[in-house]
């Protein structure tokens, strides 16, 4: 019997922001190399320094591809927890980060999606006829 399921692949390579520290204040730069349901691997250069730690709480954006003609830039957002840092043999880190739900953010200029729509001014929701 042949299967209709389409083959796919967790193996990605997309960029993306990790917010750690006390109050999420210091960003670094990464690149988010497999997502998997409740985990996602993601890789940091060596100059990066220094690293989150196994059980530091942290903040992921990762940066999706953009397709202007059909949507707006969008993040893939979460919040996990690390499990798991392996050095590389070039000093660069590969973490494991476990996480619950993931949501979809939409990315703008400084953190807000200039065109994002708003609610008519007034609009108090309901339904007049």
């Amino acid at each position: 019997m042949k299967s209709n399921a389409r083959l796919f692949s967790t193996q990605v390579k997309l960029p993306c922001t990790l917010s750690c520290g006390r109050d999420a204040a210091r960003k670094v730069s990464g690149t988010a190399v497999r997502i998997e349901p409740e985990s996602m691997v993601l890789h940091l250069s060596a100059a990066k320094l220094p690293f989150p730690q196994v059980g530091d709480k942290v903040g992921l954006e990762v940066h999706l591809p953009v397709n202007f003609d059909l949507v707006g830039a969008k993040d893939l957002s979460i919040r996990g927890l690390i499990m798991s840092v392996k050095e590389m043999a070039d000093g660069a880190r590969q973490f494991v980060i476990t996480f619950r739900r993931a949501q979809f953010k939409d990315r703008g200029l400084n953190g807000r999606d200039p065109g994002r729509r708003k609610a008519a001014a007034g609009s108090t929701g309901e339904l007049t006829m």
